[in-house]
């Protein structure tokens, strides 16, 4: 059986093997090229399946799993299949997927790269258009039969795109399922009122909006703003999906320390490590790329603020690959986008030309953009190093 996608839900797949093991189905081997299931007709049986992903698989269960009941059912490649015949809810131990997760990782890394690197051509290509029919008005468009070959490419990259951005959010759900984090909301649900509430809250004046962009590249700054919000009575109610609108209750001025972390993938024991010390997550974000986490703490005047990490030092580590992951995902992009602003300068006859065509403007203000984030987040990783170096000083 042909199922290109499987891979993007592995949970789902194993409930689909499952299935097919009780109508006496029995899974045999997955060719991981041709995307195809094999199955051999036998007795209908139960039984259970997990799919791992290890770079160095071994032919060999281990022993506690061994004893669980489960055995190997194939391999293809580094993906492996386990069955076990007992019922699911006798089953205590199973194999870990921590390998499905960082691959599933690196695919959602492969498809930004590609999506991104597609936009610039869709970008390109819709510059070039509009230049030659609105702003020449056709005067420089020649006819030619292998116009239909480019309108061909431009559609396979519009539907790459597309596909793309499912893939990413596919991959994202089933990542925050298999890490035990699905029901992490990005929203603060901690003291959620009904839409009545928040219309009569902000018809009285109590409930303000304030909106706050690309926070996540000062987040000590943001850090020092909420927690003056709070010094003068307007108390964090919730945050939008996305991040950028924050909605504060007019209320009693409070002591709060607020943290911002960035986690590479995290875990549940993360989330449950950090409310056991006494934190609350007011905002949780969906993206696989960017796991950020706002957290707050109450305490009282004269006792020392509450820090997420014990000392200074890992808080500067941490900055540094906050800084380093940036600098990584926005200098490629910089450079691409130089190489070809140098390009339409070469070419252009005239000031206006090199504006107006191929959208030279579009790509110096993503300069400009990507440049900002750069220079923000080295410059947080700065004010951090120096405030390191003056207390161990």
């Amino acid at each position: 059986m042909y199922r290109p996608l499987w891979s993007y839900d592995v949970r789902k797949t194993e409930e689909w093997l499952a299935g097919m093991a009780e109508q006496g189905w029995i899974f045999e081997k997955l060719n991981r090229w041709s995307r195809c299931f094999h199955f051999q007709e036998r007795k209908p049986e139960t039984r259970v399946y997990r799919i791992a992903y290890e770079k160095m698989s071994s032919p060999v269960l281990p022993k506690t799993l061994q004893a669980e009941g489960w055995e190997i059912a194939t391999t293809a490649g580094k993906w492996e299949f386990t069955a076990n015949s007992q019922p699911e809810s006798a089953i205590r131990t199973s194999p870990v997927r921590d390998g499905v997760v960082k691959h599933n990782r690196f695919i959602t890394y492969l498809f930004f790269a590609m999506i991104i690197y597609f936009t610039v051509i869709l970008l390109n290509f819709s510059a070039a258009m509009f230049t030659g029919w609105v702003v020449e008005g056709g005067r420089n468009v020649v006819e030619s039969p292998m116009w239909i070959v480019t309108y061909l490419f431009m559609a396979f990259v519009l539907a790459s795109v597309i596909f793309g951005i499912y893939s990413i959010v596919k991959i994202t759900r089933t990542n925050k399922q298999l890490q035990g984090t699905e029901n992490v909301d990005a929203v603060s649900v901690h003291q959620q009122l009904d839409g009545k509430t928040e219309s009569e809250l902000r018809r009285a004046g109590r409930l303000i909006r304030k909106v706050k962009f690309a926070w996540i590249y000062s987040p000590d700054k943001m850090e020092q703003w909420l927690e003056s919000m709070e010094l003068k009575g307007f108390n964090l109610y919730r945050v939008n999906k996305i991040g950028s609108v924050f909605y504060f209750i007019e209320g009693e001025p409070r002591r709060i320390a607020y943290r911002l972390d960035y986690q590479r993938g995290p875990t549940e024991s993360y989330y449950a490590i950090h409310r056991e010390a006494g934190w609350k997550e007011k905002f949780v974000s969906y993206s696989n790329m960017e796991n950020w986490t706002i957290w707050s703490q109450a305490y009282e005047e004269g006792r020392e603020r509450p820090q997420l990490y014990s000392d200074r030092t890992s808080r500067l580590k941490h900055a540094k690959r906050i800084a380093i992951t940036y600098t990584a995902a926005f200098l490629p992009l910089i450079t691409f986008y130089i190489y070809f602003i140098i390009s339409y300068i070469s070419r252009a006859e005239t000031i206006q030309d090199w504006f107006l065509w191929n959208s030279s403007g579009l790509f110096m203000i993503a300069i400009l953009i990507f440049g900002s984030i750069i220079f923000r987040i080295w410059a947080y990783y700065g004010r951090l190093r120096r405030e390191t170096t003056a207390v161990h000083g």
